[in-house]
């Protein structure tokens, strides 16, 4: 080579060497890679970062073979005295670098594999470093929740083995997030079912916790609270059956709901409670609150339903009654009171309507028949060719 080109290829040398020795200074700055080397990697992580660390070696060493090439280099050059671009060309460009694989190879070469080593290495290091980024802070979260958890079981008195099967799991699932992130990472993203899932129910006893806490503080108050509730369950189903047998006695047909008797299920449980806190059961006395509480909504909804339900059946019967009534006049003002077509129709509506307990689908039958044969009638559209036949009107 020409003194000029000696010189491109020693500063192109020097770059380099200085840009490796950059990388390798910001590798061993790096946050995740420093957490890569103290942890304990199991599984997956660990056959993926194995491989690494004789990269890592590797990438060492032959930055040190390379950067003695390049001070040799740079010291003959400077050195003076005889011609020395023989020796100077054979380091810039021939197999100068003795690599630790046991390779001899021109710079640019080592440069090449010394890039490649590094590029895997991070690589490795951001896939685990992007796994802890997603997985550690929803860790930290429920590490968060157990002790809370842990903390209120105390308060209510529980057995330090009361919740071992949630202590197990969030165990395990912490070994797995510090020693094998990789394990959770399908399809290039971090699978985090698992955490949501120790998360739901650890919040649900959390909640079952707070509730058997609140339960002890509060227990004369909730169940004073409660048995004024199912009173007012109680007077809503007399209503409701005082209304059931005014439809009963009144209607046959459609028959009414079965009768809803809530009351003393509703009660026994409550004196259920009072055992349960006989024996300092807060816990279960907190989820037993909670489902007495859901049941009296329910019996109040079911009591509404089965009121709105018994209402129409009366709202009903008066409805076919006012269009009964209606029909008659409409057959008045038209002279067809008395057809012979028209009294067994309303003979039979009147009957079921009028008489008690009323058959609300045969009065339907009956006044519908009723209604088409006074509009067939009121077109002129008697089969018989007959205006008004009255016979029987009376009758």
């Amino acid at each position: 080579m020409s003194w000029e080109g000696i010189d491109h290829a020693l500063n192109r040398v020097r770059g380099e060497a200085a840009r490796v020795a950059l990388d390798l200074a910001e590798l061993d700055r790096h946050g995740a890679y420093r957490l890569i080397q103290g942890a304990d990697l199991t599984g997956e992580t660990r056959r993926r970062w194995e491989p690494e660390i004789a990269r890592v070696q590797r990438l060492w060493k032959s930055h040190e073979a390379f950067s003695a090439v390049v001070e040799r280099a740079a010291h003959v050059r400077g050195a003076g005295g005889e011609d020395p671009r023989a020796e100077l060309d054979l380091l810039l460009t021939g197999a100068s670098v003795a690599l630790p694989t046991g390779e001899n190879v021109a710079p640019a070469e080592a440069v090449a594999r010394m890039t490649g080593d590094y590029e895997a290495v991070t690589e490795t290091v951001s896939a685990i470093e992007t796994a802890w980024d997603v997985l550690q802070p929803r860790l930290g979260e429920l590490e968060a929740m157990w002790k809370e958890v842990c903390t209120l079981s105390d308060m209510v008195e529980l057995p330090a083995d009361a919740h071992e099967g949630l202590r197990e799991n969030l165990e395990r699932i912490g070994e797995t997030v510090h020693g094998d992130p990789l394990a959770l990472v399908v399809d290039d993203g971090v699978d985090t079912s698992a955490l949501l899932l120790l998360r739901d129910a650890l919040d649900r006893t959390r909640g079952e916790l707070r509730d058997a806490l609140r339960m002890r503080d509060s227990y004369e108050e909730s169940v004073r609270r409660l048995t004024w509730a199912i009173d007012d369950v109680e007077q809503a189903a007399l209503r409701t059956e005082r209304l059931r047998a005014r439809v009963v006695e009144k209607i046959s047909s459609p028959e009414a709901s079965e009768r809803l008797d809530p009351v003393p299920g509703l009660r026994a449980a409550v004196a259920e409670m009072d055992e349960l806190r006989d024996r300092g059961d807060w816990r279960e006395l907190g989820s037993r609150l909670g489902r007495i509480q859901q049941t009296v909504h329910d019996v109040e909804d079911a009591l509404r339903e089965q009121g709105r339900v018994l209402t129409e059946l009366l709202q009903r019967r008066a409805e076919l009654r006012g269009r009964l009534d209606s029909c008659r006049a409409r057959a008045a003002r038209l002279g067809l009171d008395g057809h012979r077509r028209l009294v067994a129709p309303y003979v039979r509506a009147h009957w079921e309507l009028w008489s008690a307990p009323s058959d609300l689908r045969a009065a339907t039958t009956a006044l519908t028949v009723y209604d088409r044969t006074l509009r067939e009638l009121a077109n002129g559209r008697d089969p018989d060719g007959e205006a008004g036949d009255r016979d029987g009107a009376s009758g």
